[in-house]
């Protein structure tokens, strides 16, 4: 089914948008759990460095989110109200958006690198490998803003397999450069060619810069050669400042809720830090085998939000609804039927990582919590991303503010650190926040409050 007009992507199955999405992120998580199994052949410390970073990362990402976010949105919407050229505008001033406040970014990132890590209660060998890693992927992260911006570009068109594949193009040359500095002596290659000092960690950063360097020059091909996708010529430094205004004015209160969100994550991640080494290797072991387990899930959302938007445009609120609904329950069996797998088999995928019987104990505890905390995940990922694409951009962002703190941060330092439950009690807390947060979005979508609230006329 080519897509070429308003109608086809209105009537454009969820699956068709959803699978293509769902292989990316299987390789975006293929990517991290590649990193974390390759490093646990050099050692815990930088595995446990790899955990810390994970989450900055991830953090980073959210904050260029921003302009992408309100990009798909309004991209979206506008393609369903048959306003391409409006579509279009859009997606040349989120071009313009995202490069600058990324050199802005990755220039402030590198000069507070030392107190970002610091923040964290970390070993001495954990903090320098760390550091060293950050440094690097944060002046390197502009290319990855370009690279998110680009594939929502091409994502809210209806195309969403172009960015799957570049993405693989993005793992072969990550997981080879993380090959060749830790297991082939790439570190001492350089510094015998070239008097490069380079260690294992920053080598590994440089391929995962390199990757991304690649995959925005695929992708801004890519974009080119779309003819539905329809930028004026010469048009990136023309584009109306109200145009700048509305996607900052969506795109802000869009990635607040996963800010918000992350901010949380970084503060349980400072309390299971304050556990020490094995307990971090232990939630960084659980966390990357999970991400394979709600990746289903995410990609359904993020399929259903370009899909909403679609039917906001085309004012078909109500046959949204319903839809939402079914996404939901698929979602949530997948993810339910992947948990139980995994628990079922913990022993042989935690012994591929670290056969310490401490971090393997610690890390089966995380395991055993998720049983319950991931069918409650489903909530969030599929019904917020919903509300965002019919446009109820702000209430998501209360909700996730009250509870990821109010219940997530606050009873994960009373389980976990107060009354001394350690990891299983921080990760109690967690399930916790998802599952309460979750059924109060729940209702909001069932109630229909969002309804009206579209971004285009």
């Amino acid at each position: 089914m080519e897509v070429k007009n308003a109608a086809d992507r209105v009537n454009l199955p969820l699956m068709r948008l959803a699978w293509p999405i769902m292989i990316e992120n299987i390789i975006r998580v293929a990517i991290t759990f590649a990193d974390v199994f390759m490093l646990s052949y050099y050692s815990e410390e930088a595995v446990a460095a790899t955990g810390v970073i994970t989450q900055l990362v991830f953090f980073i990402n959210l904050l260029y989110l921003m302009v992408a976010s309100g990009a798909s949105i309004l991209i979206s919407q506008n393609l369903g109200a048959h306003s391409a050229v409006a579509a279009g505008r859009v997606a040349q001033g989120s071009m313009v958006l995202s490069a600058a406040f990324s050199v802005l970014l990755s220039a402030a990132l590198c000069l507070g690198a030392g107190s970002i890590i610091g923040f964290y209660k970390l070993d001495a060998r954990v903090h320098a490998y760390a550091i060293e890693y950050f440094v690097i992927y944060s002046a390197g992260s502009a290319f990855v803003a370009l690279c998110m911006i680009l594939a929502t570009i091409i994502r809210s068109y209806g195309h969403s397999r172009g960015p799957m594949l570049v993405n693989v193009v993005a793992m072969a040359i990550n997981v080879c450069g993380n090959y060749l500095f830790i297991f082939r002596g790439a570190s001492d290659s350089l510094r015998g060619l070239f008097g490069i000092n380079v260690s294992v960690i920053q080598g590994v950063a440089l391929s995962t810069i390199a990757s991304q360097v690649a995959a925005a020059a695929i992708l801004y091909a890519m974009m080119k050669r779309r003819k539905d996708i329809a930028l004026e010529k010469g048009g990136l430094l023309k584009v109306p400042l109200s145009v700048y205004r509305r996607i900052l004015a969506v795109g802000v209160p869009t990635a607040g809720e996963n800010i918000s969100y992350n901010l949380g994550q970084i503060m349980i991640m400072r309390m299971v830090s304050a556990l020490g080494t094995d307990a971090m290797a232990a939630f960084v072991y659980a966390v990357t085998v999970l991400r394979f387990v709600f990746i289903t899930s995410i990609s359904i959302g993020s399929a259903v939000q370009i899909k909403v938007g679609y039917y906001a445009g085309a004012m078909m609120a109500g046959i949204a609804q319903r839809k939402v609904y079914r996404y939901f329950l698929v979602g949530a069996a997948i993810s339910t039927v992947a948990v139980l797998a995994v628990k079922l088999l913990q022993f042989p995928i935690i012994n591929t990582f670290t056969q310490n019987p401490e971090t393997q104990a610690m890390a089966f505890g995380v395991l055993l919590v998720a049983l319950f905390h991931e069918p409650g995940r489903n909530f969030n990922v599929i019904i917020i991303p919903a509300l965002k694409g019919a446009g109820d951009v702000r209430y998501p962002v209360y909700v996730g503010m009250i509870f990821m703190w109010g219940v997530g941060v606050t009873l994960a330092y009373v389980l976990g650190l107060a009354m001394g439950w350690g990891l299983t009690g921080i990760c109690i807390a967690m399930a916790a926040d998802e599952w309460t947060r979750g059924i109060v979005i729940f209702f909001r979508w069932r109630g229909g409050k969002w309804k009206g609230k579209e971004l285009v006329g």
